[in-house]
């Protein structure tokens, strides 16, 4: 048993450690053109695709947003989806688009996020699109940060954004500001090696041509932007991230919200691993041997971590109150089975892992306006909010057992 635990113990970092090593020899080979990107020498038009569910409190903000974007205007027209709002959405973009031609509203039944892009997309005439969640804020020049890909490169079907949290008021809002930096820069680090597996919903631009082709996005997907970004990777279209282009969103405020939101993200993204599944180390391209299995991996090992900690804890325990007896009596307990042996590896492969991950989170948050940027920051972020990631994890998993993967609104 001994032996089993250590190899697992041995695999488990080998692959974190190499992930993070990989990441950070990235990075140095790139970094000086991490905020660069194409400039476009051609407007082609764009339709933002805005869908909205009850977003009467953050839609106006997000439609002036989108008016103030710099791109020619005759070039951007805005195509605001009701998903059947029970609130005052439908009105309060009725009475903005007297004031703005370019706005049109399309009222529908509620079906979804992915459905309602699916009929909007429909509509869509111009070259590129773009979907913008209506509580994000894309900033004035992010759009002409990111078109010039296009441009650049005929296979390339979809570019993102940065995204960074727009309410830092308490806790876990904060801490998910980090979250979200670090998120990006780790994204624009794959895209130096053509393997940005997700297309943000606050902002992201699609080649309208090919996201057709490929039929649209998946109604059936809880993470309908990740699987569509798989989508075109598997039909060997490209994508790419502009790091310099920005867009601000609102996050949960509520740790119950946070885990909320997390579990559909867990979810939607072990659904997608299952249906590309097939693809777990092929070489047909990038797709196959790289991302899919990356992506696959990370859910193996975070799931792996947490029961051999859990299993750590759950010996140290077990054998401290077993000795107890004996010690107050002056007696020791020697054999504690495989305790003091995992401890040792545990702190040298995990000590290792700790110190990269460290530095990989001190650099991606450099370049980023959060509030701090401390060595304590860093640490409660790895030591309180990381570990936080466990619950949507399980719980996710736990629907899955119970064949419940539907929204998770309760």
């Amino acid at each position: 048993m001994v032996e089993v635990i250590t190899w697992v113990y041995i695999v488990m970092f080998f692959f974190g450690n190499f992930f993070l090593v990989m990441f950070l020899l990235l990075y140095a080979r790139n970094r000086k053109s991490l905020f660069d990107y194409p400039k476009p020498e051609k407007y082609p038009g764009i339709t933002f695709l805005v869908p909205a569910y009850n977003e009467g409190e953050s839609i106006l903000g997000t439609l002036k947003a989108l008016i103030d974007v710099d791109y020619p205007k005759d070039k951007k027209n805005i195509l605001v989806v009701n998903d059947g709002s029970s609130d005052n959405t439908s009105e309060i973009v009725k009475k903005f688009m007297k004031s703005h031609k370019e706005i049109i509203l399309f009222d529908k039944p509620n079906s979804g996020k992915a459905d309602s892009l699916n009929q909007a997309l429909k509509k869509v005439t111009t070259e590129l699109f773009a979907v913008v969640d209506a509580d994000s804020y894309p900033d004035k020049e992010a759009v002409m940060q990111m078109v010039g890909y296009f441009e650049s490169d005929e296979s390339i079907a979809a570019v993102t954004s940065r995204v960074l949290v727009k309410n830092r008021r308490n806790f876990i809002e904060k801490f998910q500001a980090v979250d979200y930096a670090i998120i990006a820069w780790g994204r624009k680090i794959l895209d130096f090696v053509d393997s940005v597996y997700v297309t943000n919903g606050p902002l992201s631009i699609y080649r309208t041509e090919f996201v057709k082709k490929v039929g649209g996005f998946d109604p059936k997907n809880l993470t309908e932007d990740i699987e569509l970004t798989w989508n075109l990777l598997s039909h060997n279209y490209k994508t790419k991230m502009s790091y310099s282009a920005k867009v601000h969103t609102v996050v949960p405020n509520s740790l119950k919200q946070w885990i909320k939101q997390r579990v559909r993200w867990n979810l939607g993204g072990i659904q997608t691993v299952y249906k590309y599944r097939s693809k777990i180390f092929r070489g047909e391209n990038i797709f196959g041997y790289f991302v899919v299995t990356y992506v696959a991996l990370s859910f193996i090992l975070a799931l792996i971590g947490f029961l051999l900690v859990a299993r750590f804890v759950f010996l140290k325990v077990y054998f401290y109150l077993l000795s107890m007896p004996f010690i107050a009596k002056g007696y020791g307990l020697i054999n504690f089975l495989d305790v003091d042996f995992t401890f040792g590896l545990l702190f040298i492969m995990g000590g290792m892992f700790f110190i990269l991950s460290f530095v990989y989170y001190k650099i991606s948050i450099k370049n980023d306006d959060l509030e701090s940027k401390s060595i304590l920051t860093i640490l409660i972020y790895l030591m309180i909010y990381r570990p936080l990631y466990l619950i949507p994890l399980l719980t996710a998993l736990y629907k899955i057992a119970k064949r419940d993967i539907g929204w998770y609104t309760k």
